[in-house]
């Protein structure tokens, strides 16, 4: 028995490999601003031992709007072995996805322990690890050079040792998990505002009836959660990021408060009730609500609406539409089974889009809310063993669930054949498709030209002309180390110039074009064809111009 559960958990393990890995350099096509911006400091700092800007073993990347730099760590060895480019950047996260299908068998057999079922933890932790292997959600961003994948691993290893050390009660395992936990604060943005709160939830679900067990929790949380929390958002650099994408950085709701008052005004509402109404609190209430809510909507989950654009999958959600009733199901089942078990696995669900729905930039939002998985697909599956046992009754409930499951295979199918034959044509422009050819073409006609002055119009030139460059590191800190500017999107180096721009090479007042000797010069796709002048072209994938060269 033990054997052909280790069988198949390797078969799910080495189809779960399949999936995040196979063709992982070339799928999706065109390496995103910041998969190079990861890759290239992780480049660095294996050449160096600093960043991009200078600094010395960074936790946070300047030249990143201060993003955690953990995943360049991580990414570190395997530009190492493989070199830079997109496949050797984009392994760890692959790589950790694929673990996180392990980590989430290990998990469900916990949980199922843990809450005393009697119930087969084997089925339902094999049967877990599959939905998480198969998932879109989850393999979308373990094939890209992203945290989340990352952060989803350490967040479920954590809760995993935290339930070891609930059955062997060693202290070194408590430490272990909240490490685990500490771990996803330097890789990515969302733990932060999703950690202060799911910690105590699995303190106060699970715990020891014991004192001291008690404190020594508490003091871990407050000093490897907490406190740096506490440092970085108390920080002007590293909360940079959050500061710039929060609700509370954009003018829109503002704005709308003003319509209202003045709306009010022309009425003659009493000053008392436009205040009541129309403030700041009830505004931003309103606004944290929808963008909360859009996370758990049909068009989100279920259909190719989902942000930022590039993940997006034609005509594919991020779950299977099969997905919908086995939530259901299982919210239901757990109910009954174990209100515990529930209020955990739902509890974590719901703490997800906090962080996410105090953002006002691309929501719903994948990436921020990844977090929701391993829990999700333990909530599955306890409705697919519902369904199962109803579809056992009789005959003609098997020749139904059978056709049901030859359903969601199709639709397995279905993404593969989505993901594999249509994103790289579907908006290739959000994934800044154009510029490897871009810079390999441009890098080859130098020569003995003096510079090439390209457009900054695709957005951030200067990462992909040092990342498809493999330009020297050390050099390119020496060349930018007095430089002012604090845009690392478009800082010029070496022979290249970037400009603001998007036609370089244009007409002059009296309608000429400018034209000098011995530059090359780099217009954005949209400008218009120089006639007379010899114009090389770069296309994307769908055959549309990215790029023309002068």
């Amino acid at each position: 028995m033990k054997k052909r559960i280790i069988a198949i958990l390797i078969g799910i393990f080495i189809v779960g490999i399949l999936l995040r890995f196979y063709r992982l350099g070339d799928v999706p096509f065109g390496l995103h601003r910041d998969e190079a911006f990861l890759g290239y400091n992780a480049y660095s700092i294996l050449e160096t031992g600093k960043d991009m800007s200078g600094n010395f073993l960074p936790l946070h990347l300047k030249s990143f709007l201060f993003s955690p730099a953990l995943y360049s760590y991580f990414s570190a060895p395997f530009i190492k072995i493989f070199d830079l480019n997109a496949f050797s950047v984009r392994f760890a996260s692959a790589l950790f996805g694929s673990l996180t299908i392990l980590i989430t068998y290990f998990l469900t057999r916990e949980l199922i322990r843990i809450s005393k079922l009697r119930i087969s933890a084997n089925v339902l932790a094999l049967l877990s690890s599959l939905l998480l292997a198969v998932s879109p959600w989850h393999i979308n961003l373990s094939r890209t050079a992203t945290e989340n994948a990352i952060v989803v691993f350490f967040i479920a290893l954590g809760v995993l040792i935290y339930f070891l050390y609930l059955n062997i009660n060693k202290w070194y395992l408590l430490i272990l998990s909240f490490f685990c936990f500490f771990t996803t604060i330097f890789l990515y943005q969302a733990p932060r505002a999703f950690l202060p709160f799911f910690i105590p939830l699995l303190m106060l679900l699970f715990f020891n009836k014991n004192k001291k067990d008690f404190i020594l929790k508490l003091l871990l949380f407050f000093a490897i959660i907490i406190l740096p929390l506490f440092l970085i958002f108390n920080s002007r650099d590293l909360s940079l990021r959050i500061r710039t994408v929060s609700i509370f950085a954009t003018s829109g709701t503002q704005l709308m408060i003003d319509e209202q008052i003045r709306t009010d005004g022309v009425f003659q509402t009493p000053v008392l009730l436009t205040r009541t109404f129309h403030n700041k609190f009830t505004m931003y209430t309103q606004q944290f609500l929808e963008n909360y809510f859009s996370h758990f909507s049909y068009s989100f989950l279920f259909s190719d609406k989902s942000f930022p654009d590039r993940y997006r999958v034609p005509l594919a959600g991020i779950l299977y539409f099969l997905e919908l009733p086995l939530i259901i199901v299982g919210i239901f089942r757990l109910t009954w089974e174990n209100k515990k078990l529930l209020i955990f696995l739902f509890g974590w669900i719901l703490i997800v889009p906090l962080g996410s729905a105090l953002t006002f930039d691309d929501i719903p939002n994948i990436q921020r809310t990844l977090i929701i998985f391993p829990a999700l697909s333990i909530v599955e599956v306890f409705g697919l063993l519902q369904i199962i046992d109803f579809f056992r009754k009789n005959y003609w409930l098997k020749i139904l669930g059978t056709g049901l499951t030859l359903i969601f295979i199709y639709n397995i199918f279905f993404y593969i054949h989505q993901y594999y034959m249509h994103v790289s044509r579907y908006r290739p422009w959000y994934r800044q498709d154009g510029y490897k050819e871009l810079v390999i073409k441009v890098n080859a006609l130098l020569g003995e030209n003096k510079k090439a002055v390209v457009t900054d119009r695709e957005s951030a030139p200067t990462i992909f002309f040092l990342f498809y460059s493999k330009y020297s590191p050390s050099k390119f800190q020496k060349e930018t180390k007095n430089t002012k500017m604090k845009d690392f999107d478009r800082i010029s180096f070496g022979q290249f110039e970037f400009s603001q721009r998007e036609c370089p090479l244009g007409e002059d007042k009296d309608g000429k074009i400018k034209k000098e000797n011995g530059i090359i010069f780099v217009n954005s796709g949209l400008c218009k064809e120089i006639i007379g002048v010899k114009e090389t072209q770069i296309k994307r994938q769908d055959g549309s111009v990215a790029f023309r060269i002068y």
